[in-house]
């Protein structure tokens, strides 16, 4: 019985080896952010971070953000807007962090970073960029529809 019980330890270790190993566990456990229209793309670094490259001129979603940030009902507390990159500093009503970067990546990309330090929520983090990129949406301000398109 001994034996049996190693045995099977032993291909059941081998198949989640297998499995992580071809990317499966990943498509399965982290979930993403979507948004129709833009093809939406992020990767979480340490703790709460989460960041999306998007077609939309750099000014629209400097002022995407600033609504989202008015819609989720949350004070700034540093605002700093320059002509290539912008960094905002927000706090909700327990006096969580939320830290955003957006930086002109070429005339139709932005890069887009949400953080809410390095405990915070990562929940917060794709709760405000979602927001971000629906603020783009609604205002029509991605330049490429995705929604229409075949994806290979």
């Amino acid at each position: 019985m001994r034996i049996r019980m190693k045995s099977i330890f032993v291909i059941a270790a081998a198949g989640y080896l297998l499995i992580l190993v071809t990317g499966c566990t990943t498509a399965t456990l982290v979930t993403g952010l979507s948004s129709a229209p833009s093809g939406v793309s992020y990767a979480s670094g340490l703790g709460s971070k989460v960041y999306s490259y998007q077609i939309v001129r750099y000014e629209d979603a400097v002022e995407a953000t600033l609504r989202a940030a008015e819609t989720l009902a949350l004070e700034n507390k540093f605002k700093d807007i320059k002509e290539n990159y912008t960094q905002m500093h927000y706090i909700d009503e327990k006096d969580c962090v939320i830290d955003i970067l957006i930086e002109r990546r070429t005339a139709k990309t932005t890069f887009i970073q949400v953080g809410a330090g390095y405990f915070g929520s990562r929940g917060m983090s794709r709760l405000m960029l979602l927001q971000i990129l629906d603020e783009i949406g609604e205002a029509g301000n991605f330049l490429e529809d995705w929604s229409n398109k075949d994806v290979e």
